[in-house]
C-alpha cells in the first residue's frame, strides 16, 4: 500500500497496534484455539485408524499429541503476540510434516490463521511482512527438499511426478499469498473502521460543544431582551410613581402620573407576552424582532414625563435598515433612556438618527450629570452597557459612551449599512 493509502489511525511508517485487545477477545481466542486442538484430535484419530488399517506406520501418539498442542494452542495468543505464534506455530506446522502427521487439514488451517494474524495484529507491518517471507521461504526449502526425496524414490513415469511436484508448489504459494493478502486488507479494513470511530466521536463531541455555546448564547439573548424591557419599563414607572408622590396634593397631576404608570405597566406586560411567544417558537425558524425603529416614538412618548423631555430626531429613510438592526437600535435607545432615567438627573433628552451612505448613527444625548452613566451603577447588575455593546457588535458596529464637554452625557452607535443594489467592498 502507497504511503498516501496508509490508514490514517496507523502510525508513521506502519508501526503501532491497531488497538489493544479486550478480555471478550482473549476469551474467544482461547477457546478457538481450544476448539481446534479438539478436532485436531479427532481427525488424527480418524486419520490413523485409516492408515493402520491400509498397512502404513503412523507417529507415536505423544509424538503426534505434542505436535498438536504445538500448532494449535499458540493461536490463543495470536493477537497480542502476532509475530511469535506465527513462528511457534510454523514450527510445529513442520515437525508434525517431517514426522509423517496423518492429518494435514488442522495444521494447514493453523498455519494460515498464523500467518493471517500475523499481518492484521503485528505492532509492525514491515515486521510482520518479513516474518511472514521468511516463514514462506522456509515453507518452500522444506517443500523442496521433500519433492526432491520422493522424486528419487519414486519409480513412476517422471512427468507424473513433476505434475505432482508442481501442484504442491502452486497450492503452497496460493496458500501463503492468499493468508498474507487478507491478513493485511483485513488490517486495512480495521483501521479505517476505527478511524471512523474516532472520526464519529470527534464530531460528537463538536456538536455537543456547538450545541453547549447554542445554549449560552441563546441565554446571554434572552438575558439581554429582559433586562432591555423589564429596566426600561420599570425605570419608567418609578419616575412615574415618584411623580405621583410628589403631586398628591394637586390630583388632577397625580392622576396622569398614576395613569402614565398603569399604561407603561400594561405596556411592560404586553412586550413580555410577545418576547415570550417568540420565545416558545419550536419551528426552528428566525423570528422576527419583537420590536424596532418603527416603535421609536412610542419608546420616546413612554419614557417623557414631568420633569423630562424627550424629543427624536430622524435624518434620512431609514427603511431599508434591516429588521434585525432596526431592534438593535431601538434596544440601545431604550438602554441609554432607561440610564438617563435611573442615574442622569436630566431635564431633556435627544435621541438623533442619522442615515447616512452606508452607515446609520444614533444619538442620546441627555443634560444630566456627565459622570453618572459612564458605567452602571455600582448596586447595578452590570447588564447595560455590555448588553449594548453585544448588540452592536452582532452588525459589526461600534459603540461609545462618555460625557459631553459641556455637560451631559451622549451614547453613541455606528453600524454598517450596505445600499441596496451594492455590494461590500473588502475592507469597507
Amino acid at each position: 500500500m502507497a504511503p498516501d493509502e496508509r490508514p490514517v489511525d496507523e502510525p508513521a511508517g506502519g508501526d503501532g497496534p491497531l488497538r489493544s485487545v479486550g478480555r471478550h477477545e482473549r476469551v474467544v481466542d482461547g477457546w478457538s484455539a481450544a476448539a481446534l486442538l479438539v478436532v485436531a484430535l479427532v481427525t488424527t484419530a480418524l486419520a490413523s485408524v485409516i492408515l493402520r488399517s491400509d498397512g502404513h506406520d503412523t507417529p507415536p501418539p505423544i509424538e503426534s499429541l505434542v505436535g498438536l498442542l504445538a500448532v494449535t494452542l499458540p493461536l490463543a495468543l495470536r493477537r497480542r503476540f502476532p509475530v511469535a505464534v506465527l513462528v511457534a506455530v510454523s514450527a510445529a506446522f513442520v515437525f508434525l510434516g517431517v514426522r509423517g502427521h496423518p492429518d494435514t487439514l488442522v495444521p494447514s488451517i493453523a498455519e494460515f490463521v498464523a500467518v493471517f494474524s500475523a499481518n492484521v495484529w503485528s505492532p509492525s507491518r514491515r515486521r510482520s511482512l518479513i516474518g511472514s517471507l521468511i516463514v514462506v521461504a522456509g515453507m518452500f526449502v522444506w517443500l523442496g527438499i521433500d519433492i526432491s526425496a520422493q522424486a528419487r524414490a519414486s519409480s513412476g513415469p517422471t512427468d507424473v511426478v513433476l505434475a505432482a511436484s508442481l501442484y504442491s508448489v502452486v497450492l503452497t504459494a496460493l496458500f501463503f499469498v492468499a493468508a498474507i493478502h487478507f491478513g493485511r486488507a483485513s488490517r486495512v479494513s480495521r483501521a479505517r473502521l476505527r478511524a471512523l470511530e474516532h472520526t464519529g466521536a470527534a464530531l460528537r463531541a463538536a456538536h455537543d460543544r456547538i450545541a453547549e455555546r447554542a445554549i449560552d448564547d441563546e441565554r446571554t439573548r434572552i438575558a439581554r431582551e429582559l433586562h432591555d424591557v423589564v429596566a426600561h419599563h420599570v425605570a419608567v414607572i418609578g419616575i412615574q410613581a415618584g411623580a405621583a408622590r410628589r403631586t398628591l396634593d394637586r390630583p388632577e397631576r397625580a392622576s396622569a402620573a398614576l395613569a402614565a404608570v398603569e399604561e407603561t405597566a400594561r405596556s411592560t406586560i404586553d412586550e413580555l407576552d410577545s418576547l415570550l411567544s417568540v420565545m416558545r417558537s419550536r419551528d426552528g425558524r428566525p423570528a422576527d424582532p419583537v420590536v424596532g425603529l418603527s416603535s421609536l416614538p412610542d419608546l420616546v412618548a413612554d419614557t417623557r414625563g414631568p420633569g423630562l423631555d424627550v424629543a427624536l430626531e430622524i435624518d434620512g429613510d431609514t427603511r431599508d435598515i434591516p429588521d434585525g438592526m432596526g431592534a438593535t437600535l431601538y434596544r440601545v435607545t431604550q438602554e441609554a433612556l432607561t440610564n438617563t432615567l435611573k442615574h442622569g438627573a436630566a431635564s431633556r433628552v435627544i435621541v438623533r438618527l442619522v442615515r447616512l451612505d452606508r452607515a446609520v448613527v444614533l444619538e442620546v444625548d441627555d443634560d444630566g450629570r456627565g459622570d453618572a452613566a459612564a458605567a452602571d451603577s455600582p448596586a447595578g447588575s452590570g447588564l447595560g452597557h455590555r448588553g449594548m455593546r453585544e448588540r452592536v457588535d452582532l452588525h459589526g458596529g461600534r459603540l461609545s459612551v462618555g460625557p459631553l464637554p459641556g455637560g451631559g452625557y451622549r451614547v453613541r452607535v455606528d453600524l454598517p449599512v450596505v445600499p441596496k443594489g451594492a455590494t461590500l467592498v473588502e475592507g469597507e
